[in-house]
């Protein structure tokens, strides 16, 4: 046998033994509950709701949230459907640090696969219409993720595809209390509807995130929002947008005159304006007060409840007259299911984790 082929030999028993001790590690880390999910966006709220739905697949999905961070963190996802009585099931995939573009992709991509969702709700801050002319719309392979959620291949493929090993090892300790903690803001601990409601102390909250970003109005922001509900609109599906609330001492300090809120909910109306789209403005509606909020944008766990209940009651409301703003058609799901009627929860057993 020649050196050349010797050598040869060597390497490929050498890549071999690595794809092997790499496997055995994620393996591994599977089973202590230590592993985080494959990077798919490099954003782990999203990655880890992406590995649970994998799961735990949403049954007869009939309701869809989609939005950043404020979705993610504002809707309880069992109080909104007692709220509204939704006979079927509805699913939170609010992801952290979003914009509108980013949005809408992620919304065309879930709702191609879930052909019977027949109402979209968005919860929305100012954060959300920031730079959307410099951020690309697609934070995802969509081919990937599908099949990913879809369980066509065994998830180590993913594993290696997206390999991330610096990140698995740093992210192996804090695992287990991120999937069960409230009390911190890289918390993955969603409940059965793909909700993330937290309950922050101000100590484990940096500066920049409790007084927030500059407020900027992108107005490619706006026709992303105008585009979504035009697109909502042709697919028969009701939008019902939320203006959420934000911190007042956030507002003080960044718009203190109130004219760039003035002018985004204008820009809001005007966008929607004719797409048979409801605006909930939940901040108005609302006034929550500075203890309400763990940062500049989001809400402690019990005010987001109160928020969900309110949005479901405005939504119960403008749906039932036709004269205030009714979406495009009455959604199917917004129907008394019968008492003790069964469904499926993303994650059974954890609604009321925390």
């Amino acid at each position: 046998m020649s050196a050349a082929t010797k050598f040869l030999i060597g390497v490929l028993g050498g890549a071999v033994g690595v794809i092997l001790c790499l496997a055995m590690l994620f393996v591994g880390l599977d089973a202590m509950g230590a592993l985080k999910a494959p990077p798919f966006a490099n954003r782990m709220s999203f990655d880890e709701k992406l590995r649970v739905m994998r799961e735990h697949p949403p049954a007869d999905l009939k309701v869809l949230f989609v939005g950043s961070s404020t979705t993610l963190h504002g809707l309880d996802g069992e109080v909104l459907r007692a709220e509204l009585g939704l006979d079927g099931d509805l699913l939170n995939l609010g992801v952290q640090d979003l914009r509108v573009n980013q949005i809408k992709f992620l919304a065309d991509v879930f709702l191609a696969n879930y052909p019977d969702v027949d109402h979209v709700v968005m919860v929305s801050t100012l954060l959300d219409v920031k730079n959307c002319g410099s951020v690309a719309s697609e934070f995802f392979n969509p081919t990937d993720v599908i099949n990913y959620v879809s369980g066509t291949l065994p998830e180590i493929y993913y594993y290696f595809r997206y390999l991330d090993l610096q990140g698995a090892l740093k992210r192996a300790r804090e695992m287990q209390h991120l999937r069960t903690t409230i009390h911190d803001l890289e918390s993955v601990s969603f409940d059965a509807y793909g909700s993330l409601l937290l309950e922050v102390p101000r100590e484990g909250v940096i500066d920049r995130v409790w007084y927030g970003d500059p407020i900027t109005l992108d107005p490619p922001c706006y026709q992303s929002l105008r585009a979504l509900a035009d697109d909502l609109r042709g697919r028969g599906i009701a939008f019902t947008f939320v203006i959420a609330p934000m911190r007042p001492g956030y507002l003080s300090g960044r718009d203190p005159d109130g004219s760039l809120l003035a002018a985004h909910r204008a820009l809001v109306h005007q966008a929607l304006d004719g797409t048979g789209a409801v605006v909930i403005d939940a901040h108005a509606g609302l006034d929550m007060p500075e203890e309400a909020f763990f940062d500049a944008y989001h809400l402690n766990r019990d005010k987001a409840q109160m928020l969900t209940r309110y949005v479901g009651k405005q939504m119960t409301t403008l749906t039932a007259h036709p004269d205030r703003n009714q979406p495009v058609k009455p959604a199917s799901a917004l129907t008394q299911a019968p008492a003790g009627a069964a469904h499926r929860h993303l994650r059974p057993g954890t609604a009321d984790r925390g």
